[in-house]
Parts: structure tokens; sequence; C-alpha cells
């Protein structure tokens, strides 16, 4: 890029050229995109040191003759700066050749280079070009995308091992970072700033503490204080994001909105200057309570005329787009605010005394002139005065909807039902309201009036009830909002009124007769229907809040005083503005503040502190006493007068009063011993405030006449003001509750942790300290994937498969939430890869996605989520010393359709393609379609307790019971397209799908081939099994029509022959009802209703291996047998896990096994296996047509006694059809059948001519070799697993999270 010339007298040892010429040279800095030798040592280190650097390349201009030379053009990549040096040579290099003057060669160079500067950076952002490649620098360091915008650097000092390292601080929207180079040692360091736990500042040293317990202090010798300042706003702005949203936590900043007038060139970067005005515009908001829209568009020095005072009081002009505002140095003295839109004129005023003052008057709507004088540069001021009254935008009402509702605004209550004032309160009154109506002529009336110490004075002493409208509206800004958004109010009102169905309206019917109840303007129809109105209208206006309790207690008061509209922007300044967050969920705002006020009762009253937060009191007393601002718990003439106070001093009153309350109760508070006693110590004093000049008619509950009056509110507020209102500051509460709310977020975290900790705390892996380890780890990789994935919305996708989940319902992650407590620690399927490639020892293996199989098989009803409990029991069995159980997982991760033939095919070496190889590539495409959720609900996993021994043991021996009956194979139900839906689990998270498949019967027996019933009750049950009939979900199927229970029907007694034989294939479509009847007959069948925690706990109960002598018995558990592909690639697998070893051991037992394969293809099916399934190789079943398994490996007896009839039955109907097999006849009624018959005798032949081993020879065999024993006998400790990767993270070593 072209910059400005800069010349150089000295050449660099540091820089190597690259390309020559007569006037131009292009360098290359020392060491860059080479090998680290001493050379680039030795520049990296100077760079990092003497916080030097440069762009990696630069073109210099030079003349023969001259010693000095100029950078001209730098050069972040060297196919930028060779665009430049092309540039150059085809613009310049000839015509600079034909100057005889070397002077004007250098004069005309700089000149054409300077040209093309300004040029190419009309459009641009406004950065230098160090600034730029300051930047790049950053990205390409930390490896940040283009979307994580620097907004500044600093040379500092980072200690790490009481060793200094001299380096970069890099500030950035979302991060901290350093980086230093010293003598080849490399140092990275990076920090969320929503991770920062505690952040201060002694002398130039920074200390940052993470939430992981984590210190960093960093050094600067220059601007420690705008870096620290800097990163006090970013981590506010972090943890405001993530408290408003914690689905999208990064922080963004718009530059157009701080964009201002005018404004003067700076050397700092565009992002800092944006910044410092947020902050300076967010002060300027709060100190005159104006609108959150304001930007302050600069400030100029001044002094402003005050008639009450006869004199001018220096200090500053602010302006913003609205208003022109004036504060004093002298704090308090007298402040001014004057709406842009009631300016009428602006005048030079250069006569009298004080002509050679710069003296301007500002004319208003109501002809009050404001007079300043001594302003340093009078003629910016008006002119940037005229700019912003042509661009002031004066809002009216518009036209809008209407709607059938009628209505009318309340007016103010106090018209209505007003207050009996005896004599004496009513010339108190009158006086007031005199003194008022002084005030307003010396000082001015309206918004424009001069806000002095006197106004103050008159608010503590109470505001009369005549005024308090205007003065609320004033000095809680309301009436700014009010007249910006003409017509708001009323178009809120009938839209909320059209809502029906609506959670909030229903809480705030339930809250409306409990709003001041002892007035009596809320116990009539139209107070209760003003107060809807207004808090119905709010909740349509920020959703956010919607409605919270303690609103309507706070409104109803303002309802008194009001309008109605009027009551409605003041409780909507209360909530945004007054008191930020504090009627969110879970009262953010309040528990701050809370955490604000323990604070200053350890400082101003030490000796108290201790005492209470033993007890617990402040946690109990302070969120009562802020959402209401008193209210609910001083009477309600008493806490008008601290409503007052709000109005004009905000929180600050709060905080004062709370302290003067608790100090006042020290002697009784100190001798509790509980808390309970210590709150009816605070609450007997609060009820008897009470306030002399002002009574409400007599309360009609007769312990409120009979409370001891304790203390005036007058007395309570004058000794608040008096005592802690000078030590309490503004910015003093701001820094204060900057600091809580990290702290308090952080609580919601550990509270969540404990709750789920507690929860999980019997599971069989892991420690209650490694659980918290696991919560940390998954709170921070979820947050930095969140910000990955908000700040790479176009990422390339890899190779790896993507799973696609359906839409699952969003859980609610805010800290402390209540139904997402649990679901804040729910992880994704990349959350999830990660923590399995970076905690357990399988992150070795590469041939295979383990990680990506163990996601499947544990995310049973395919949200896309896993639960912590399954991420425990997942990560737990992997790391555990348990063996035997590892390798059955492993086992089962390499079956289908987890691993599917078209991943086979994507690992084997390329062969000639067949036409088999093209049928499997098609149903793996079913396994891994677009539909995410097929493919997910399609998995036969072994670990679901709704997929379990006995559906396999009635699916496999149903269909082997086909193939003795001559039906084709293809006949019977695909298993990976059947939906595994439990009557006792959640079937909605599925797409609930039923396919019938029919087989066709002999003609004779065509009407007695099914029996149907509909509407069977329970108590039929019995009866039905005793009958060997067992009932599907829409249909029961007469088992002893196969011949499986001999009964005693019609049917039965015709069937005994071969050709009449009956058979009826109903339709399957739900397996785990068809495994409930099956465990039916079942005596000892143990924990039928188990629960997603059995997810892999699961697999010591369905993969146990055989015990001694159970091969007679069949006690064997049910895992399908695996063909040679999936086994090679299984052996590979555990070659990885070993680290790429295989000794002599191994490859004798992988010769083994490759033999006990081959020996499982010679063996002729057993007549048996019904009893023997699998057992010890044994089984002889192929997967079916989509590679899912259909043989089990074994079959426990108590089951299998249900076939054991049913197989002797078809072995003589069996020999019996083959010796009429001869004859032309056929005893089906369809061709269909007789092809269908054919097709399965020889998909029959196929499958028994497969390789495949069992689990069982599978583990007997491995467990020989002692490698693999030891390896899979070690455990992982996952802290240790846990903190490395918090290390790698703190390094820059980020994660990769597309797969």
């Amino acid at each position: 890029m072209w910059i400005q010339p800069k010349e150089l007298l000295l050449p660099s040892a540091f820089w190597i050229a690259e390309m020559y010429s007569k006037y131009f040279v292009l360098q290359k800095r020392r060491g860059h995109g080479e090998s680290r030798g001493f050379g680039s040592m030795l520049v990296g280190t100077f760079d990092s040191v003497m916080n030097t650097k440069p762009a990696p390349y630069r073109i210099l201009h030079q003349t023969p003759s001259s010693e000095v030379s100029y950078e001209i053009a730098i050069g972040i990549t060297q196919d930028e700066i060779v665009k430049d040096w092309e540039w150059l040579q085809a613009n310049l290099f000839s015509v600079l050749n034909e100057m005889e003057n070397e002077d004007e060669v250098t004069n005309f160079t700089i000149c054409k280079i300077q040209s093309l500067y300004a040029q190419n950076n009309q459009d641009d952002t406004g950065e230098s070009p160090d600034f730029k490649v300051m930047t790049s620098q950053f990205r390409q360091i930390f490896k940040m995308p283009e979307e994580e915008r620097l907004v500044n650097s600093y040379s500092a000092t980072y200690v790490k091992n009481k060793i200094p390292r001299q380096g970069q601080l890099y500030i950035s929207l979302n991060h901290v970072c350093f980086y230093s180079y010293i003598l080849s040692q490399e140092i990275k360091r990076i920090i969320r700033f929503a991770e920062l736990e505690d952040i201060s500042r002694s002398g130039n040293t920074i200390y940052l503490k993470t939430t992981n317990n984590m210190t960093y202090n960093f050094t600067l010798i220059f601007n420690a204080n705008e870096a620290h300042v800097l990163i006090e706003q970013l981590n506010k702005m972090a943890i405001q994001k993530l408290i408003q949203d914690p689905e999208s936590p990064v922080v963004d900043h718009d530059t157009s909105n701080f964009t201002r007038f005018g404004a003067k060139a700076s050397k700092k970067p565009v992002l800092l200057r944006d910044l410092t005005a947020r902050q300076k515009s967010e002060e300027f908001r709060v100190y005159f309570r104006l609108p959150q829209t304001e930007i302050i568009d600069g400030k100029i020095k001044a002094d402003i005329w005050t008639p009450f005072s006869k004199r001018f009081h220096a200090g500053y002009i602010y302006l913003s787009p609205n208003f022109f505002c004036f504060r004093s140095d002298v704090k308090d003295l007298v402040s001014l605010v004057i709406p842009m839109k009631t300016i009428k004129s602006v005048e030079k005023k250069d006569d009298g005394q004080q002509r050679f003052d710069n003296q301007i008057v500002i004319f208003t709507s109501e002809n009050v002139p404001f007079m300043f004088s001594k302003i340093v540069d009078r003629e910016v001021l008006i002119s940037k005065i005229t700019d912003l009254l042509s661009r002031i935008y004066v809002p009216v009402c518009r036209e809008r909807a209407k709607y059938d509702i009628s209505w009318s605004k309340q007016t103010a209550f106090l018209n209505t039902f007003k207050t009996q004032f005896s004599a004496d309160m009513q010339k108190k009154q009158d006086v007031k309201v005199a003194r008022w109506e002084d005030h307003f002529r010396d000082f001015g009336r309206g918004i424009a009036m001069f806000r002095t110490t006197d106004v103050i004075n008159l608010i503590v002493e109470g505001i009369p009830d005549k005024l308090r409208q205007e003065i609320w509206l004033i000095f809680s800004g309301a009436i700014h909002d009010k007249e910006m958004n003409p017509g708001l109010y009323e178009d809120l009102v009938e839209k909320a009124a059209c809502i029906k169905d609506c959670f909030a309206h229903e809480e705030i019917d339930r809250d409306l007769t409990r709003s001041l109840p002892e007035h009596p303007a809320f116990q009539s129809p139209e107070g209760i229907g003003a107060l809807r109105r207004v808090l119905q209208a709010y909740a349509l206006r920020n959703p956010q809040v919607g409605y919270c309790q303690a609103m309507n207690i706070v409104s109803s008061v303002f309802l008194l005083f009001c309008d109605e509209e009027n009551a409605f922007w003041m409780l909507a300044s209360l909530c945004e503005n007054l008191l930020p967050d504090y009627y969110k969920d879970k009262v953010v705002g309040a528990q701050i503040d809370q955490g604000v006020l323990n604070e200053l009762v350890e400082t101003h009253i030490s000796d108290l502190h201790e005492h209470l937060e033993r007890l617990g009191v402040i946690k109990m007393i302070s969120i009562s006493w802020f959402l209401t601002i008193f209210i609910s718990v001083i009477s309600y003439e008493s806490s008008l007068q601290i409503l007052d106070c709000f109005f004009y001093e905000g929180a600050k009153i709060i905080f004062m009063i709370s302290l003067q309350i608790i100090e006042w109760n020290r002697d009784k508070l100190l001798d509790c011993q509980d808390d309970g006693e210590a709150m009816l110590v605070l609450q007997t004093y609060l009820g008897g405030i009470y306030n002399p000049e002002y009574q409400v008619p007599p309360p009609t509950d007769k312990r409120k006449l009979e409370r001891p009056q304790t203390q005036t509110i007058q007395t309570l507020i004058h000794e608040a003001y008096t005592k802690f209102g000078e030590e309490l500051t503004q910015q003093r509460i701001e820094e204060l509750r900057n600091k809580h709310r990290r702290l308090t977020v952080r609580q919601f975290d550990i509270d969540n942790e404990m709750t789920i900790v507690k929860a999980h705390a019997q599971n069989a892996y892991f420690k209650r300290q490694e659980l918290h380890m696991l919560l940390t780890i998954i709170r921070e990789e979820k947050l930095a994937l969140k910000s990955m994935q908000q700040q790479q919305k176009a990422q390339s996708m890899s190779e790896a498969p993507q799973l696609q989940h359906q839409q699952s319902p969003a859980h609610d992650i805010m800290p402390g939430g209540g139904n997402g407590r649990h679901e804040a620690y729910c992880v994704s399927f990349e959350v999830f890869h990660t923590l399995f490639t970076e905690l357990t020892p399988w992150r070795k293996c590469v041939g295979v996605d383990i990680a990506e199989k163990l996601f499947r098989l544990t995310d049973k009803k395919g949200t896309g989520l896993l639960d912590f409990g399954q991420l425990i029991n997942a990560l737990g069995l992997v790391c555990s010393t348990k063996s035997m159980e590892k390798l059955k997982l492993l086992f089962v991760l390499h079956l289908p359709p987890l691993l599917s033939k078209s991943e086979i095919e994507r690992t084997r070496r390329p062969r000639p393609r067949t036409k088999d190889d093209a049928e499997e590539a098609i149903e793996a495409e079913d396994f891994f379609d677009d539909d995410a959720s097929e493919s997910i609900e399609a998995l036969p996993s072994p670990s679901d307790n709704n997929f379990d021994a006995d559906d396999f043991a009635l699916i496999s021996a149903t269909q082997h019971l086909h193939n003795l009956a001559g039906i084709s194979g293809n006949t019977f139900m695909d298993l990976s397209r059947t939906p595994n839906l439990s009557l006792n689990s959640n079937a909605s998270s599925l797409a609930q799908r039923n396919s019938t498949f029919y087989v066709d019967l002999p003609a004779a027996l065509q009407g007695t081939a099914t029996r149907t019933e509909a509407g069977q009750d329970d108590d039929q049950d019995i009866g039905l099994r005793q009958q060997g009939r067992y009932e599907s979900i829409d249909t029961f199927s007469d088992i002893s029509d196969l011949g499986a229970a001999p009964t005693t029907t019609a049917g039965t007694a015709a069937a005994t022959n071969a050709d009449q034989m009956l058979l009826n294939v109903e339709t399957i479509s739900n397996f785990s009802q068809i495994s409930d009847l099956v465990a039916a007959t079942r005596l000892e069948r143990a924990d039928s209703n188990a629960t997603d925690t059995r997810s892999l706990g699961s697999l010591g109960y369905l993969l146990d291996q055989p015990t001694e002598g159970a091969s007679g018995s069949g006690q064997h558990r049910h895992v399908p047998h695996m063909r040679k592909e999936n086994f090679q690639l299984l052996w590979r697998s555990i070659i990885e896990i070993l680290g790429c070893v295989q000794d002599e051991d191994m490859r004798c037992a992988y010769e083994n096994l490759m033999e006990m394969g081959n020996s499982n293809i010679k063996k002729e099916p057993s007549l048996e296996s019904f009893t023997q399934l699998n057992l010890g190789g044994s089984g002889d079943e192929q997967p079916d047509n989509n590679g899912n398994p259909t043989t089990p490996a074994a079959e426990p007896s108590s089951t299998t006694r249900l076939f054991v009839a049913l197989e002797e039955e078809l072995r003589q109907a069996k020999a019996g059809a083959a010796a009429v097999a001869g004859g032309a006849t056929a005893t089906a009624t369809r061709t269909t059948t007789t092809t269908t018959t054919s097709s399965g005798s020889s998909s029959s032949t196929n499958t028994s001519d497969s390789w495949h081993i069992s689990i069982n020879q599978f583990i007997a065999t491995a467990l020989t070799c002692e490698c693999i024993v030891k390896a899979f006998q070690s455990q992982t400790r996952i802290v240790e697993q846990i903190e490395l990767l918090q290390k790698k993270r703190r390094k820059c070593l980020s994660t990769n999270y597309s797969y």
C-alpha cells in the first residue's frame, strides 16, 4: 500500500534487498518467511523489545548520489508489494530515466506517491498504514478472523515465572492478547473479556484474573490508564452482552452510531475513538438524564451567566444531536439542558465590557436568553450548532391503525381520590408550593431551568403533590422519551389489548389487586384498568423485560400523581435508564447492586459487615428494598420522599438510605444470632418510619395502627446525605457495578455447577472436582464456539461428516436460569468432538472418527445435543480403567451403521468397482442423507435400552423363521428404516413412520390368515399370552398359527401339513413394544424401565463377556457379528490408539482373528442357532441390505424357550415341503410368493458364506495381547487433560470447529 513518503537517513541491516532499479529498491524484513536462524532471532527480539513491528515488505526511493532514502510503500504480503513494484515499473521507471536532475527525480516521485496515497485513501476506513500492519500481525499471530476488530495495542511487559517478557498487548473487541518474542522464545496469551473475573490497576501495572483462577499482570510505561479504562469498558460490554443475549456473546460495535459531525483528525485508531465517544456519551446521558439514543458530539470550554447570582461560572458546553447542555467545573454548582428544537437563535455579543470575551447569546422559543462567554473557539461552536439545528427532526404524531377497543386515558388519581390533609398539613403543602414558585421565578421552569444545589434542597424537603408530576418527568428524563415518541402509548395499549393468551398478561392480572392495596384508587375499576394498560403496554414495548414483580407497585405510585401516559413513560425511564437490568430475568441488576451494597457496608460499617455476612442478611433485604425503591417496606407516604430524591440522584439515594438504616440498627444487629432475628429488627424499624408532613387516609389494618414510630423520613434522608452524600459518587457506584457485574454472572455459573454436580455425584467415573472441571471447560468451549460461529458465518466445511439434527427447541442458557440450568451445559457435536479429541486417549485414532460414532451412539433421541449425564458416561468410559468395557465399546463403534459402508470404502485402497459396490454406496447414502433424523434414529444402538437384547432376539429369530419357511428376506422389514420409538421414551423427538409389509398366503388359508381385534383391554393380555398370541401396535399376532405354542384351535389342527401351513407376518412398527411382549415371558428380567442414564452404562449389561460354563446355558448378551471390512478398520483403530505400534503378539492375534473369521465361513447353519445364537462364532448371518446387523451374538435361554417348539415345528414343515418340492404344484396362489421364496433361499445361502467374527472371539483374542491390555487399562486423568487444554487456549492454540 502507498504511504506518505517517510525520510530514512541510515540504511538498516535488518532489511534484505529483493529487487533493484536505478531509483527504487524492494526490501524484505530479515527473517520473515524463513526458518528461525540467528539473524531472524535477533531481528524478532529487537522488534519485540523496541516495539518496532514494521511491515515485512517495503519499497524505498533513493538516488545514486544521495544518502537519504524515502519509504514510499509497504506490504503485508509479497503479492501486495510486488503489485506496487509493477506499477512503478510500468509508470515511473521510463519517465524518471529521462530526467537529468536527481532533485527533480526525487521531487517528482514524492509528489506522485503523495497523490497516490491521497487517491487510495479517499474511501478508506481512516486507519493509518501502521495500524493496518498492526492489525494484520494481530490476526496472523493469534489466528483471529477478519470480524474480530483490533482496538489498539500497547507496549507492555508480562511477568512469567518472575521473568519479565517485553512484548505487545493487543486489545480487540472481545479479547486481550499478549505476544512476546525474545531469543526464539515465543509467548502468546489470549483472554476473553467474558471470562474476566477481576480487573484492577496499581500504578502502571494492570492485574487481570479469570474465572479459572488464572492471574496476569501487564506493566505499561505509557498509556496505562487508557489501557485500563479500555479493558474495563470492553469487559462491561461483554458481560452485558452475555446477560442480554447468551446465544450471541460476541461484542460488536457500529461505528456509524458514534460518528461525530466535523470531528477533528486524530492519530488514534478509529475504533478507539468510537469507544471513547461511547463511554463519554454514556456518562453524558446519565448525568443529564437524556435518551439512550443521544451521542455526544463534543464539548468546549465556556462560562455561563447565571441571572440568580449575577455572575459567570466556568464549565463546559456539551453538544449532541438534540440537546445543548452545560455543566460547571464545581460539582453541582449549576447545570443546564436546552433541547435543540427550542433554540430560536444563536447570536454573537461583541458589545459591553466583555466584548472581547467571545460571547454568544442563545434565545429559546420562550424568549429566554442564555449567555455564554470566554468560548475557546466561538466560530466553531456557532457553526456546529447551526449544523445540528439543520439536522434536527421534530417527531409528529402519525396516523395509526384503529382497533376495536374503547378506552380513555386516566388522569392522575390525586385529582379523583384527594388526600384529606389536616389544616396544619395543608399549610405545609402551601408553603412548599410557594417556595417552588419562587424557585421557578429565579431559576426558570421546565426542562431548561438552572439546576443548582437549591433545587436539591427543595427536593430533599419533599415535592408538593401538585408539582410531583412535572418535577418527576423532568429529572427522570421521561419527558424526552415522551416527546420523541408521540402517539406510541396509545398504539401500544390498543395492540396489547388485542393479544390473547399472553403469559405476561396473566402475571399482570394476578398482581393487579396487590398493587398498593392501602390506597382506595387501586380498589376501584378505574385504578385497576389504568394499571393494567400501563403494564401491558410496557410489556409490549420491551419484550426483553416483559413484566416483573414490583413493576406493579412502582407503577401504581406513578399513577397517583401522573397521567396514565406519563406514568407509562416514567416506568420506561425507570426500567431502561435509572435501574437498568433490574426488572429482567433473574433481576440481574438488583443482584449486582446487592453486591455493591455489601461492599459499601464493608467499607463504611466494617465492624458490622462480617456479622451480617455470616447471617446472610444483605442478600435477603436488598432485593425487596431495591426493586420497589422502599415502597414495599416503608409506609407509602414516607417512601414518596425517597422517590423524590431518587429521580434526581438515581440509584445513589438507595445505597445512602440502606447504609443509614443499617448503621442506625448496628447494635441490635450485632446482638442477633440468626437471620430471622436480624430481619425482624430491620422490618420493625422500617415499619415505624413515618412522615409527619403527609398522611394518607388511615389504614384499616389494625397491625399498622399498632406499629411504633421509629424515625421520621426527613431525618433519615438528611442523615443519609450528611454522612454518605459526599463519599458516594456516581463514578464510584459505576466502578463497583462493573466489578460486581462480573462476580454476579460468575456466581450464577457457580450455582449452576453446584446443582448439576450434586445431581451427578453418584456417577461411576468422575469425582466432584473432576465434574466441576468438566463443567468449566464445557462453558469455555461453548463460549469459544459461539464466538467463532458468529464471527465466521461463511466458514468452509471440511470433509469430516457434519451432524445435522432436527431442530431442537431453544434452551434457556441464561446464567442461573431455572429451566435452562441443565440445558446450559448440553453440548453439541462440535463441542463434544473438541472435548473428545483433547481429553481422551482415543484421540490418536484418525482412520475412523470415533468421536462422531460415539456421539451418534449416545444421542439416542436424535436432538443433536448430549446432556451432561450422557457426556460424563461417554467420556468417563473412554477414560476409565475398564479395559473389557472399552474393548466392547470400540467393537460396537465399528459396527454398521455407525461405521457406514461409504466410510469403509473411503478408507480402503482403491479397487475395481462392482455392482455390489454401487448398491452399497446407495445403501450408505440412505444412512447419511439430508434427513438427519432418519440416519440417527436408524442406528441399532446396542446401548439403547429401548432396542435391547430381547428386540434382537425376536427380530433375528423371526427372520430365521422366514428363511426356514421359505419366505423372502426382502419381505422382512428394513431395520434401518424403522424408527426406534418407545412407549416410555420421548417419541416426539423423532419422526414417526410406520412401514407395512405383506406376504401372500395360500389361497385356502387366506380367510384365516390374520385375526385382528381392536380395543383390547389390559385385562385380556394374560389370556392372549396363554393362547400364544401377542399384541402389536395396531394388530395382534397369533403365534400359535406358526406353531410357536401348541394350542387347541381349529387353525392349528389344520396346519400340520406343510402345504397348508398358515404363515402370518405382520407389521412390526415399534421394536420396543415387541420387546416388552417378549419381556413379559421372562420372569427374571430386571430393570425393564431403564432411563437414559443407562445410555453407555448399559454396555456393561449388553456387552458382558460370558462367564465360564455359560455356553451351555446360553447366557450371553447380543452384539451383532462383524464383517471383515469393519474388523480391519477396528484393528487399525487399535493400532492407532496404541501409537501406531504393533508387536508380535498383536500380529499373531490379528492372524488368529482372521482365521476365526475364515472358519466361521465354513460352518453350516445350525438348526440349534436359536439356543446358541452366534455363540463363539457359530452365527452365520450377514447384515441386511442397508448394512444393519440382523443376527445377534447369543440368546438367553429364558427368551429362546419361546422359539424352541416353533423351530421344531418348522423343521418338520420344511422336511415335508422338501419331499414334495419336485412336483409342479405350488402352495401359493400368486406368482409373487414363488419368486420371493426363491430369492429368499438365495439370500440365505449368500448370508451363510460370509466372513465374520463375534465380539466374544474379538475380546478373548485381544486380551491375550499385553500391550492392548496395558493401554486399555490405563486411566486418563481428566483434570490434567483439562488443565492442559486450558493452557493451550491461553497460548492461543485454537481449535478448528469445522468437521
